[in-house]
């Protein structure tokens, strides 16, 4: 006897489809034989079926859970680890793409509609760490400092050095003087410049800093308002049955998402290092131990 995943309607053999709401049958009940992985609305739930079974996951199920009106795709048990970690590659890019799309509907741009092609992903875990390559305006600031006043000791040595070696106070056995002279001298005078071009450019990132220090904290005072730790884990489907480290990087993808949907054209090395080191420690404290 087939049956219908979504509206549990019973059919005799030989049906394939339901006449009710149109999802494909099946002969037995398949959410007894298998575990779930995700959940969402139909659309998205349909296309990640499709590229499970296009990264060789077989027997992938999609059923309709009433209690919580969502759909669920479902794996075999011994595939569960490994369709977690490709759905979690779609989910991330999906993210992502809606986020674009966000961003460039505020500016007047619609979005090529994307082809229904799919693209092989590499299955090897991935690893959210890209706050680490951040550099915010402060440490720019203190960078372009240092290097102004190392730039100007030398430049300046080194002009010092050559007018005493011009005078003969210090004289150099060089095969052409004039050469030399000439050339060290060119040398040490674009340290200088360059020196002062550094000093410059810290002067404009210690500015930056100000304002990149009031945007961290109305952001600070966003997520303090906002975010709740429920609020989130409600976004997780299954969220107490996945591991510490896949659902560490569904929050972080959910925070990031909520915040980039608030505040438009956010630089997104500022966020993701934000986020890592402040925002979600603050919504989802560390357990003492």
């Amino acid at each position: 006897m087939a049956w219908c995943p979504k509206c549990k309607n019973e059919y005799r053999k030989g049906i394939t489809v339901c006449a009710e709401c149109g999802c494909e049958l099946v002969e037995e009940d398949v959410s007894k034989k298998k575990v779930p992985i995700v959940g969402g609305d139909e659309q998205h739930m349909t296309s990640l079926k499709k590229f499970l079974e296009y990264n060789d996951l077989k027997n992938v199920a999609m059923v309709f859970d009433q209690a919580q009106q969502v759909y669920v795709l479902l794996v075999e048990e011994q595939d569960k680890e490994r369709a977690v970690k490709i759905a979690k590659v779609f989910m991330e890019e999906q993210m992502k793409e809606e986020m674009k799309r966000r961003a460039l509907e505020n500016v007047g741009v619609e979005m090529p509609a994307q082809e229904n092609s799919q693209k092989e992903e590499d299955n090897s875990e991935r690893v959210a760490v890209p706050a680490g390559a951040y550099m915010n305006s402060a440490q720019k600031a203190e960078d372009n400092r240092s290097s102004a006043w190392t730039l100007l000791l030398i430049g300046g040595l080194g002009i010092i050095v050559m007018i005493l070696g011009i005078m003969g106070v210090l004289p150099f056995s060089v095969g052409n003087p004039y050469m030399f002279y000439g050339v060290m001298s060119a040398v040490f005078i674009l340290f200088i410049v360059m020196g002062f071009v550094s000093m410059k450019n810290a002067k404009f990132f210690a500015k930056n800093a100000e304002s990149e220090d009031n945007l961290k904290k109305t952001l600070l005072d966003w997520c303090r308002e906002n975010l709740k730790a429920e609020q989130i884990d409600s976004k997780i489907q299954y969220a107490d049955e996945i591991g510490e480290e896949e659902l560490y990087l569904r929050r972080y993808e959910i925070i990031k998402y909520m915040i980039n949907h608030q505040f438009m054209n956010l630089d997104q090395g500022l966020l993701e290092r934000l986020v890592d080191d402040e925002v979600y420690d603050m919504v989802f404290p560390p357990e003492e131990v």
